[in-house]
């Protein structure tokens, strides 16, 4: 059985002295938590974890006491009851823990939502649509230009416009060919998907 004084406990679940005062005040760790009286007496590591979990209010959980490190009472229990048959869970545990994994995944939902808002995460197929459509639109004016450089150059040089355009156009056509098999392999050593963190304010 460990045992430490309740300053030890604070900075083991990560919280501060006052808190776990209130935590004792308010019956969330009991009596049955501590060995011995008054200010020297020492807290039950595994008995007391085990109670915040099962008492602390499910609101406080989601919000500043989701840094409560609650996850070492295993630790605990391995450690001083090897051999004992787990503890049963309860009707009341499983609804705490599906209302707990609901919240999350609102909270998870509403990051996204959030992230979607401000225009940092955006949907692909719409991104790689609009794209499509700038990169044919820059490309269909840098065609439509050919004439002019033709007429300009021909009648510098003397030349028939018709030849100089021809001329033109090749050029652009084996430049175009070019730089699209350098965008392809490019894109051949990319991803297929990234990953990103979102992180949601309901979770630490």
């Amino acid at each position: 059985m460990t045992t430490m004084s309740k300053a030890a406990f604070a900075r083991h679940i990560n919280v501060t002295r006052g808190r776990i005062s209130q935590y004792l005040a308010e019956g969330t760790i009991g009596r049955d938590a501590l060995q011995g009286e008054g200010r020297n007496a020492k807290v039950i590591v595994a008995k007391a974890i085990e109670q915040i979990r099962q008492r602390r209010d499910i609101g406080q959980a989601l919000g500043n006491g989701l840094s409560t490190r609650l996850d070492l009472v295993e630790q605990e229990e391995a450690a001083d009851d090897v051999g004992r048959p787990p503890k049963p869970t309860t009707v009341d545990d499983e609804i705490k823990q599906e209302r707990l994994q609901s919240e999350r995944r609102r909270n998870r939902v509403a990051a996204l939502e959030e992230e979607a808002q401000l225009g940092r995460l955006v949907d692909a197929a719409t991104v790689r649509a609009e794209m499509t459509k700038l990169a044919q639109a820059v490309d269909d004016e840098n065609a439509g230009m050919l004439a002019d450089f033709a007429t300009s150059i021909a009648a510098q040089f003397g030349l028939p416009q018709r030849d100089v355009l021809h001329l033109l156009r090749r050029i652009r056509a084996d430049k175009k060919a070019a730089a699209a098999d350098r965008a392809r392999r490019r894109a051949e050593s990319l991803p297929e998907r990234v990953s990103t963190i979102v992180e949601s304010k309901g979770e630490a």
